[in-house]
C-alpha cells in the first residue's frame, strides 16, 4: 500500500528527488528549470489549498523548513572532490533561493519571517559552497592542474 503524502511532504520529496542524483542529470539546465517550475507550482498549490491565510502560512513555513533541513543534511554528504557535483549543487541552491525570494517579494505570504530566515540560510550555504569551490578548484594552481588532467 502506498503512503499518502501531504503537500508539505511532497514539496520536500521533490527537492530530495532532485538533489539526490544531481550529478547524473543530463541535460542539467533542462532538469534545473523543470525542478524550479515544479517546486514553484507545489509551493503555489500549498498556498492556495487553504482559504485561511494563517493556515496557508503555517503550511508554507513547514514546507520550506523541511527544504532547509534536507539541504543542510544533503550538503554534508557532498563529494568535495567532484567539481561537477559541487557546481551543480551550487546552481540548484541558487535557483531554489531565487524562487524563495520571489515569494518574499510577492504578497501571497503575510508572515515572511520564516521565509526570510530560510532564504538567508540557503544564501549563506550557497556562498560557503562557492568559496569551497574557489578554494579547491580556482586560482592559478587549479587551472594548471586542469591543463595536466586533459
Amino acid at each position: 500500500m502506498e503512503k499518502i503524502y501531504s503537500v508539505e511532504q511532497k514539496v520536500v520529496l521533490l527537492v530530495e528527488e532532485f538533489f539526490e542524483d544531481i550529478k547524473n542529470k543530463e541535460p542539467f539546465a533542462y532538469h534545473l528549470e523543470e525542478y524550479r517550475f515544479r517546486l514553484r507550482s507545489k509551493l503555489f498549490e500549498l498556498l492556495t489549498q487553504f482559504t485561511d491565510s494563517r493556515s496557508a502560512n503555517a503550511s508554507f513555513d513547514t514546507a520550506i523548513e523541511g527544504i532547509l533541513a534536507y539541504i543542510e543534511k544533503r550538503i554534508n554528504r557532498i563529494d568535495l572532490e567532484n567539481e561537477r557535483e559541487l557546481r551543480r549543487f551550487l546552481e540548484a541552491l541558487e535557483k531554489t533561493n531565487e524562487l524563495l525570494k520571489e515569494f518574499l517579494e510577492g504578497d501571497k505570504i503575510k508572515d515572511k519571517s520564516v521565509l526570510s530566515k530560510v532564504s538567508g540560510r540557503i544564501g549563506t550555504l550557497a556562498e560557503e559552497l562557492r568559496m569551497e569551490i574557489r578554494r579547491r578548484f580556482g586560482g592559478i594552481f587549479g587551472k594548471i592542474k586542469k591543463l595536466f588532467k586533459r
